[in-house]
């Protein structure tokens, strides 16, 4: 059966790499699948990964031709590891990992949002928080405690409807190569800040674990100029990859991402996940991973990515 695993990690990492080669072959495969809806790079990717892999399976799997089961599916993923580089990898996996093992409390969120607007009409402010409308106030000008209070409010109200809304049937944003990648998905538990993370459980096998840092090391180093539609961007390098990243706003948003990514990458690697369970979800400056309660594996693998990187912390459990 490894063979056969392995065969088919090698014909799926084919597929992957000619989809992600440009734009247009991610959008071609997208409308022969959505023929009726119009291109999108978030949303409809868990099943496009899904019909790549039962391709890959039916073409290299068993003479007896089925759908992979759970343990075949881990198995292709655990083979395709280390036959990408980080960046593709990462896509792949955050669109086939299951997300049955962690829910949000749904009832909890939304008995605070109803409290926090019984809280604010008390208040009787002039500034509506809850218009259908309502921006942030730029924190510049926010000085005064209503237009403070009010910011608060947008933020906190944003994470509780994105936690009501929150089922396991999830897809991320893909970006091929070349194209800055994002955090991005179809249920936006990637934009959910530490506020929103008590409302979070687990199976009670489980527990969450957060990685945090404060300041990310270069991923990619800027090798010049490329014009792009009539605009100049900046042309990365990152050690690992060998294709170059473009980016129109400085590349930034490149080394977070990267770095999140980097991190999952090698995690995946620690942690044998036709074994034990190891969800994972990157954030801005952190990266949620739920994973078995004694974190044994997790805590070996993340030893030496903290010594390379100190500015790393593991923390253990739901963060208030």
């Amino acid at each position: 059966m490894i063979e056969m695993y392995q065969a088919t990690a090698q014909f799926l990492a084919g597929q992957i790499d000619t989809l992600f080669s440009s734009e247009k072959m991610m959008e071609d495969m997208f409308k022969i699948l959505y023929p009726g809806l119009p291109f999108d790079r978030t949303d409809h990717w868990a099943h496009v990964f899904e019909v790549l892999l039962n391709e890959a399976w039916f073409e290299k799997g068993p003479i007896v031709k089925s759908n992979p089961t759970p343990i075949d599916r881990l198995s292709i993923i655990r083979a395709l590891h280390p036959l990408l580089d980080y960046n593709l990898f990462t896509q792949v996996l955050l669109n086939l990992q299951g997300y049955t093992g962690m829910f949000y409390m749904t009832g909890d969120a939304q008995r605070e949002l109803d409290r926090i607007k019984s809280d604010w009409k008390l208040k009787q402010w002039k500034l509506d928080p809850f218009a259908p409308k309502a921006r942030m106030i730029k924190q510049a000008d926010a000085i005064t405690e209503e237009q403070k209070a009010y910011n608060n409010v947008l933020s906190t109200q944003k994470a509780l409807r994105t936690i009501t809304q929150f089922t396991p049937q999830i897809s991320f944003r893909v970006s091929p190569k070349g194209s800055t990648p994002a955090f991005a998905d179809s249920r936006n538990i990637s934009m959910i800040g530490v506020g929103g993370d008590k409302y979070m459980r687990t199976l009670p096998e489980l527990k969450p674990f957060y990685i945090t840092w404060d300041k990310v090391p270069m991923m990619a180093m800027p090798a010049g100029t490329q014009v792009i539609d009539g605009k100049p961007a900046v042309v990365f390098n990152a050690d690992g990859i060998s294709y170059p990243f473009l980016s129109k706003s400085g590349g930034e948003i490149i080394q977070e991402v990267l770095f999140a990514r980097k991190l999952m990458y090698d995690i995946f690697g620690g942690v044998d996940t036709t074994k034990e369970t190891c969800i994972m979800v990157p954030r801005i400056n952190s990266l949620l991973i739920v994973t078995s309660a004694a974190g044994t594996s997790l805590r070996s693998t993340f030893e030496p990515l903290q010594a390379k990187h100190p500015m790393l912390q593991l923390i253990e459990g739901v963060r208030a």
